[in-house]
């Protein structure tokens, strides 16, 4: 949950590019809060306030802005070409009491057995969406999957431990993860001369005595 971080925001005098890269000299990160049925505003925020929400994954968190504190959904982080520093964040004001509908990632716990035995770990969904409160809303899903012998699957309907108050939203028949067999390739060195003598046929080509005929 999000209670105990609280991120100081500033409002932002200057707009454009140009103050944008300022701001992030000086260590602060440019960030617009939206949504609640406000006006949106510009503000900016210190890159080390913002390093517990990636640490933990927190969604929402406490966002004070000129003293006074307002629960925001973290909708949107967006990064420079090399993923190495935030350039701008989307706050989206909630209401403690609000249900939203949001995308929690998924954090597989476990060595599966039917990995140790030779097959592939095969992890096809990454977040699901649920429905939950502000206050109640998880910062992550984790399932268990150290019991999953070689073609078990775990599907959507199959994760049951949801915090209280919080329903799924993502279809149940959707596969999260499964352990397929491991899928032996020929090695082509090992078929030698007889890959080598084998021709492949020339669609559309004549046969020699018809060639030589031809002249």
């Amino acid at each position: 949950m999000s209670d105990d971080i609280t991120i100081a925001a500033e409002p932002r005098a200057k707009l454009g590019s140009t103050a944008a890269r300022r701001l992030r000299r000086d260590g602060r990160i440019p960030a617009n809060v939206f949504g609640h049925h406000q006006d949106p505003l510009a503000v900016s925020i210190e890159v080390d306030a913002f390093r517990p929400v990636l640490a933990t994954g927190h969604k929402v968190v406490d966002l004070k802005i000129e003293g006074r504190s307002q629960k925001a959904l973290v909708r949107d982080v967006h990064w420079d070409t090399f993923s190495t520093e935030i350039q701008h964040i989307d706050f989206q004001r909630v209401d403690e009491t609000e249900k939203m509908i949001v995308e929690v990632p998924i954090v597989l716990r476990g060595n599966p057995q039917g990995v140790l035995d030779g097959g592939v770990l095969d992890h096809q969904l990454h977040t699901l969406e649920v429905e939950a409160t502000a206050i109640s809303l998880p910062d992550k899903i984790e399932i268990r999957i150290n019991h999953l012998n070689i073609g078990d699957v775990i599907h959507v309907s199959d994760v049951t431990n949801l915090p209280e108050g919080v329903t799924m939203q993502s279809p149940g028949e959707l596969v999260v993860v499964q352990i397929n067999e491991a899928v032996e390739v020929e090695d082509t060195e090992e078929l030698g001369d007889e890959a080598a003598a084998t021709e492949p046929e020339v669609i559309g080509a004549k046969p020699k005595d018809d060639e030589e005929s031809g002249d």
